[in-house]
Order: structure tokens, then sequence, then C-alpha cells
């Protein structure tokens, strides 16, 4: 039996009035074969039947939710056997194989089998691998069959979705566009505590408290002097022993003037502090990265 099918073995149909046989599991969906019996136990032999097959689980509150129906006529060979293959879909696999489901067949009123579907070792260990919620990275646009995309859509109009809405709290998958995933909770660890985002919570982005080394000192060859120009004295102005004021003449207001010029003392070579940011062009902090698309099981 190939592990592709997650549905059952081997499931024995009840005989009222009308007798069936058994039901097995194939690669295509649930197949169901048995033999139509009259209200005698005599087999009905190259004869058409019409039934209905349901497939659903129960709530919480112990009442039927549908999964999938339909109804068909089948014909018997002369041997009073029947076979028909019901197939729910791959979005209603998806269901089935994350709740406890049944299958009731019935011809009219009169109800056939309402058993649970039993599954096989293989299934067992397909169906626990991967729970509804579970979040993968994909490189597709479309998800596959069971799994949607977490891009925020509504989840109202997908068949089979409510235990994954039950899950979430809500009725949109969770849009994980450009961004990344992280354990929720908090815990100590290298250098502090870390505390991720909340369960089905985005967190926004953050730097740790750091800082970048910046040489901003100014050159040290700093030797110099500045000029000092004081007030400006009329060359008529004569001074004792007719010395005149150092350096240039000028002319204020058209009057001819000395005007008074002295220096500071040599400064000697020295530097100065400053301070500053070091630069920085991006819109955010991130590692190396590979765009994938995210995708939710149903």
């Amino acid at each position: 039996m190939k592990t592709k099918l997650l549905l059952l073995s081997f499931l024995m149909l009840l005989t009222i009035a009308t007798g069936y046989s058994q039901t097995s599991a194939n690669t295509a969906g649930i197949a169901v074969q048995g033999i139509a019996r009259d209200a005698n136990n005599t087999a009905r032999i190259n004869t058409s039947v019409s039934l209905a097959f349901e497939i659903y689980y129960l709530s919480n509150s112990n009442k039927a939710v549908p999964i999938y129906s339909e109804n068909v006529t089948l014909q018997t060979d002369a041997f009073g056997v029947f076979s028909h293959v019901v197939d729910p879909g791959a979005t209603n696999n998806a269901v089935i194989a994350n709740n406890q489901a049944y299958i009731k067949i019935s011809e009219g009123a009169t109800i056939i089998s309402d058993e649970k579907l039993k599954h096989v070792p293989y299934a067992i260990a397909a169906n626990n691998g991967v729970p509804t919620g579970s979040i993968m990275p994909f490189v597709g646009t479309t998800a596959p069959p069971g799994w949607v995309l977490c891009d925020g859509r509504a989840l109202t109009t997908i068949p089979g979705s409510q235990p994954l809405r039950d899950l979430l709290g809500s009725n949109n998958t969770p849009n994980l566009q450009a961004m990344f995933l992280r354990g929720t909770g908090s815990q100590t660890i290298f250098r502090g505590t870390f505390a991720g985002p909340s369960l089905n919570q985005p967190q926004e982005d953050d730097n740790r408290n750091h800082a970048h080394y910046v040489n901003l000192n100014t050159n040290s060859a700093g030797n110099h002097q500045h000029n000092i120009n004081f007030n400006t004295i009329p060359t008529s102005f004569d001074a004792p022993n007719g010395r005149r004021p150092f350096m240039d003449v000028d002319n204020v207001d058209g009057v001819a003037a000395y005007t008074v010029v002295r220096q500071t003392r040599p400064a000697g070579d020295h530097s100065h502090n400053a301070q500053g940011w070091s630069g920085g062009s991006g819109t955010e902090s991130r590692p190396l990265n590979y765009g994938v698309n995210y995708i939710i099981k149903l």
C-alpha cells in the first residue's frame, strides 16, 4: 500500500436489511466494495443501487460537521458485488487527516453503515508529521493542496479551514510577507534576556544598544597665531621721539591713519575634540537572506 493515501485500511460495514461487506483504501481515495443483499440476505445481482456517501467529524459538542458527501448509482455484478471510490479531494483529505472522521453509507432512508475511518500505520505516521498550523518555507507562488499561503488572505471561503481558524483565532492567514519567523516567549542566554513576539503576533524591529568607533579628532599640526587690530591713529599724530605706531597706513573718514596691529602668542601644535555620528543610508537592519513564500497547513 502506498503511503500517499492517509485514510484507512479495512472497515467492516454493518448489514442492515440490505447487506454490504467491507471497504479498503487505494491511492485515489476511499475504495468501497461490498455485496448488495435484500431483506432475505439474497445477493442483488446485476442491478442498480443508489447510495449516499457522507464523511463527517464530530465537534466538541458532539455534533456532526460535514466534510464531504456524494450520491451515486452503482451497478452490481453477477455476484451482487459493487465497487466505488469516494474521493473527497486533497483539501478535504487534510481535514480528514486531522480529525477523527466517520463515513456513513445509506440507501434512501436506510443507513447501511456509519463507522470511523480507521488509519493504517503508514497513515498515522504521516498524519502526525504535519499537524494543522504548521508553517514552512515554499518557493512556489501557489500553495499545494492542504496548504495556504501566509499572505493575510481570508480563510472563510476555503473548505476545511475551520480547524486552522480555531487555532489562529482569526479568519485570515498570518501575513508573513517580508518577515522572519522567531520563537515566541523569552529566555536568558549568552549576554542577557531576550524576548520574542507573542504567539500569532508581529514584533517591531529594533537595534540592541551599541556604539561604533569613529575617529573625530582634528589634526595635531595646529601651530598658529592670530592678528589683533586696535584703534587707528591719524598720521598727523606725532608720537614721542617722532616714532609712529606700528604697521599699515589706512584712510579713515578721509584722514590718513596708522592701524595698530598686534599678534597673539603662538598656540603651538594641538588638537580639538569633536563629536558626531557614523554614516548610514539603509532603511532596516537585516542579515543575509533568501526570498521564499511561507505556507501554513490546513
